[in-house]
């Protein structure tokens, strides 16, 4: 009995580790399905009968619009496993997409400088997901934006940069993703730190561990990712940046019909809308690091051999009791059959 009990209390405890640790490592087959966006586009209706004459002229002639995405910024725009154009932006484009009529074609390119590089050609016509900066404003027109990004430092840790402000990396190297709002806002604003400009945000961490720069500074929702997902723990935040970028939808500046065509769509979501939109990438879970996951596979292990260990042991002590009982029993009647 007792044998029973301590395989089926492991066994409890190994199926609870499973559905934590997948739980964990696959939040989405735990979250509601329910999509915001799709009860949104149930209720939106076209804007085209809405807008003047030219630029229902100019859609007729323009159909469909290039979208240039930054392919691992989470969480406003990335690609998923199945290579799908995803995350708040994603869930704008959709939108765009029913309140439009256009056909919305994203383009995906292997870093965000490649896709600013292709905008500037006219290559790409509209970005999803893109802070306004100076240098941006010569060739994109920018749409109010729908949510606003803070900023953080983050340094080594033991580096001796525990709490820094944007004063205090002064001729300090500064890990930045190559043309993002914080790679224009060091130029622009502060040249007197040293931007050491990167392809992506997993970069921009692994130049800091390794010394090579002495922080980085980005989006604070980016960067928890890329460490979570990355396993990365010798990075440590250190302070925050005074200056905060809204992101918004840009369109390429010759193109004065289709930004009005995209701000008329864009006026019909209400800003209750736009946080419930928000509220969904922001709030959600997100799948567990590398490190977390060899934990896990490390302590299911072990605690599977323990268990398997103590079943060992109960099975051979109660043999044991089973054959000592057997052997008293014996014993018992070769007395009795002497005294006989």
């Amino acid at each position: 009995m007792r044998l029973l009990l301590t395989l089926c209390l492991g066994l409890c405890i190994i199926a609870l580790q499973v559905v934590l640790g997948a739980k964990a490592f696959f939040p989405d087959a735990f979250a509601d399905k329910t999509d915001v966006v799709d009860a949104l586009m149930e209720q939106k209706k076209s804007v085209l009968d809405q807008i003047p004459p030219a630029e229902l002229a100019w859609i007729t002639d323009h159909p469909v619009v290039i979208v240039g995405v930054d392919p691992n910024f989470y969480p406003l725009e990335m690609f998923d496993e199945r290579g799908r154009y995803t995350g708040l932006g994603g869930d704008y484009l959709r939108l765009l997409g029913k309140l439009t009529g256009l056909d919305f074609r994203v383009r995906r390119l292997t870093d965000w400088a490649s896709t600013e590089a292709q905008a500037q050609q006219r290559l790409i016509d509209v970005f999803m997901a893109a802070a306004k900066t100076g240098r941006r404003s010569e060739y994109m027109l920018f749409t109010t934006p729908y949510i606003n990004m803070p900023g953080i430092i983050m340094t080594r840790r033991g580096s001796g940069l525990d709490k820094v402000g944007i004063d205090d990396l002064k001729g300090k190297k500064v890990a930045v993703v190559n043309n993002y709002s914080w790679h224009d806002f060091l130029k622009e604003f502060h040249p007197e730190i040293i931007a050491v400009p990167v392809a992506n945000t997993l970069e921009a961490l692994q130049r800091v561990v390794t010394g090579e720069a002495d922080a980085v500074i980005d989006y604070e929702f980016n960067l928890l990712e890329k460490i979570q997902t990355g396993g990365i723990m010798q990075i440590q935040p250190a302070g925050k940046v005074d200056s905060s970028y809204g992101h918004a939808i840009a369109v390429r500046k010759d193109w004065p019909e289709l930004f009005s065509v995209i701000s008329t769509a864009l006026s019909r979501i209400t800003p209750a809308e736009q946080k419930m939109l928000a509220r969904k990438w922001l709030q959600q879970e997100r799948p567990a690091g590398q490190e977390r996951h060899l934990q896990w596979i490390f302590f299911f292990v072990v605690e599977s051999i323990m268990l398997c260990l103590i079943l060992n042991w109960l099975w051979q002590n109660e043999l044991k009791k089973q054959v000592a009982l057997r052997t008293r029993e014996l014993e018992a009647k070769l007395a009795a059959a002497k005294r006989a």
